[in-house]
């Protein structure tokens, strides 16, 4: 079994979003640098209500970059403004303290920034120089212990965002390879049907014209052999029909391969996790079949389940689609499941439908 791409579920559903809060227990030191401060508690009550702030918005811009669907450039762009400001508001009060939230400002611009890289390393160096600079500036002075870790965190921050920009660029090099095989294969299937239909019916229709020409000369000249012929004229018609019809049946056959790939395409963009079977799995006489049925399946799960997960077992002689969703008794009376149990009366095997609150299994199962 190989499972799907990651869906893009809700991470607040899975607790993912812990990932990224769990960083924040390193904002008790600058937490605790503004209860302890030398300031009153008017100052105290709106800094540590832009600490609140920063933590929300850090949380937020982490889990929208890493989990769910890239949020808009101007978005992300105002929260890293936003993480930005907030710290350089608590430097009259913590000084160089204040610094302490940098790796988290650091990490929303390697995960999060919309920019290119080197603008992106760019702002990362230039943090970690404010770190150096600023605090000298005013004569603060600052821990040597904690510049080198300003310089680490900056360091790994960089490469992260060089290793997941190549990571990113190799993909949409990766997909812009697949969309251009699917459209030579769309090519090259068009032009074997046109191969097909040139040697189907050019050939068939020459045969036809001229048998209709001759029988319509012969009609006064022997009637006998323009009968011949004419009877002849029908067969060749009639065997040409059945060719074109086979060609285009051929063409409406789903393949179990492209079935699978396009079952997992789906189920990742309404997303559902999804644990489908190797599409290059040898079911033997039965694959034409089993497409049918996890096309006809799927395509439930997808429009009336409001499942979260689908898996597909598949044999030589059993394909069963199961997913979590609420379940309907109605399912079992759709036109869809009913013409696909037909479909699969008709070669000698069996549909069933098990469909309550916990979810619903549709298995086809043929005699071998």
């Amino acid at each position: 079994m190989i499972p799907a791409p990651a869906p893009t579920t809700s991470p607040w559903r899975g607790g993912r979003w812990l990932f990224g809060a769990v960083w924040l227990l390193f904002m008790a030191y600058p937490i605790i640098g503004v209860v302890t401060a030398d300031a009153g508690w008017g100052v105290k009550g709106i800094l540590l209500a832009l600490l609140g702030i920063f933590i929300i918005v850090y949380v937020l811009l982490c889990v929208h970059a890493m989990f769910t669907a890239p949020v808009r450039a101007a978005s992300r762009n105002l929260a890293i403004a936003a993480l930005t400001l907030i710290g350089v508001a608590l430097l009259p009060v913590l000084h160089t303290e204040a610094f302490a939230i940098s790796p988290f400002v650091m990490a929303a611009v390697a995960f999060a920034a919309p920019w290119r890289t080197r603008y992106a390393l760019a702002a990362v160096v230039a943090i970690v120089a404010s770190a150096i600079l600023v605090p000298e500036f005013f004569g603060w002075g600052i821990d040597t212990g904690f510049l080198v870790v300003m310089v680490v965190v900056g360091l790994t921050m960089g490469f992260t965002r060089v290793m997941r920009d190549g990571e990113r660029e190799r993909d949409q090099a990766a997909q812009r390879q697949r969309d251009l095989n699917a459209q030579l294969a769309v090519v090259a299937e068009r032009e074997r049907v046109a191969r097909d239909v040139h040697d189907i019916l050019g050939h068939s229709l020459t045969v036809i014209t001229v048998k209709s020409e001759l029988a319509g000369r012969l009609v006064d000249l022997d009637p006998e052999r323009a009968k011949t012929e004419i009877a002849e004229l029908n067969a060749l018609a009639r065997e040409a029909l059945a060719e074109v019809r086979s060609t285009v049946g051929s063409l409406q056959t789903p393949e179990l391969p492209s079935v699978v790939a396009s079952a997992a395409s789906a189920l990742r963009a309404a997303g559902i996790e999804a644990h489908l079977p190797d599409p290059d799995e040898d079911v033997g006489a039965n694959a034409t079949l089993f497409a049918w049925v996890l096309r006809e399946a799927v395509t439930n799960v997808v429009r009336h389940s409001g499942a979260t997960r689908c898996d597909v077992t598949l044999t030589p002689d059993r394909i069963a689609v199961v997913d979590d969703g609420h379940g309907s008794p109605l399912l079992t009376y759709g036109n869809g499941l009913r013409g696909l149990a037909e479909r699969v009366g008709a070669c000698g095997g069996r549909l069933a439908v098990e469909s309550d609150a916990r979810g619903t299994t549709v298995t086809a199962t043929v005699s071998s």
